[in-house]
């Protein structure tokens, strides 16, 4: 079966995640984890690509990444490429390190991606090996609360949300360490906004755009409205036609027909 085409272009937050090589190891020692930081800045400089925020895990890497140019694959190809040497170099092995095509998919990076940068932030603590994520030295946090520094670092794409300078990581640090996971399905690889009520609820916040629009527009602007509320579910979230039918109470084929209009990326 070939590869599905990647979605890119230019001006696009992306959530990149990639597993190790039949699920081993990607990072063995502190260096391992240090030598991936100092790539990540030196590629992201070199492809315009800037760090919203990451994970590195023992197993596997997320990136919250905006691409501005249309240089993701090149990106990923030379950062992953080189660590790749480094790695096997210092571990005394040979082959693949990641073992598959990196995984990335269009995001928005105001409500969906606010809730993306929580996940990347908690997943130390998911996986068990924190109760703090402050404690955990290898993801974007600590930056985020102001405790590190890098430079290729761009947080203020999410802490800008949380109100005025003076209060945001106060804020933003009650949102990580809170209770609710908030509206996307993280439990699928796939990291869809949960299906039901609360569907038209979010792309309505997600956009702009009131719910009466989205279930019974009236004139040609509104019908464009929802229109391009029905593709970004179907291109930036992944769902499918039967399932945006069912929330917005339209019929399968007309749903059909307006992502029928979509370019081919």
């Amino acid at each position: 079966m070939g590869w599905r085409p990647r979605q890119h272009g230019t001006d696009l937050y992306h959530h990149i995640y990639a597993w190790g090589n039949d699920r081993h190891p990607v990072f063995k020692r502190p260096m391992h984890y240090q030598k991936y930081l100092l790539l990540l800045g030196k590629y992201s400089r070199a492809f315009a690509i800037d760090i919203v925020a990451y994970a590195l895990m023992e197993w596997h890497v997320h990136l919250f990444i905006y691409d501005k140019v249309d240089t993701l694959s090149e990106f990923i190809m030379k950062l992953h490429g080189d660590y790749a040497q480094y790695f096997n170099k210092t571990a005394n092995r040979v082959g693949h390190v990641f073992g598959e095509r990196f995984n990335n998919k269009i995001i928005n990076a105001n409500v969906y991606g606010l809730w993306l940068s929580r996940y990347i932030h908690r997943q130390a603590v998911h996986a068990g090996l924190v109760q703090n994520p402050l404690d955990y030295p290898w993801t974007s946090y600590r930056s985020y609360m102001g405790l590190e520094k890098r430079k290729f670092l761009k947080p203020d794409i999410i802490l800008s949300q949380f109100g005025e300078p003076n209060v945001r990581r106060d804020n933003y640090k009650e949102f990580v360490l809170s209770d609710n996971d908030g509206p996307v399905d993280w439990g699928k690889r796939t990291f869809k906004l949960r299906v039901g009520e609360d569907l038209i609820e979010f792309i309505g916040r997600e956009l702009g755009i009131d719910r009466s629009i989205l279930l019974s527009p009236h004139g040609a602007h509104e019908r464009t409205m929802r229109r391009e509320a029905i593709k970004t579910l179907a291109t930036e979230y992944g769902y499918q036609g039967a399932q945006i039918a069912r929330a917005l109470k339209l019929s399968r084929m007309a749903i059909t027909k307006i992502l029928g209009s979509i370019p081919a990326s």
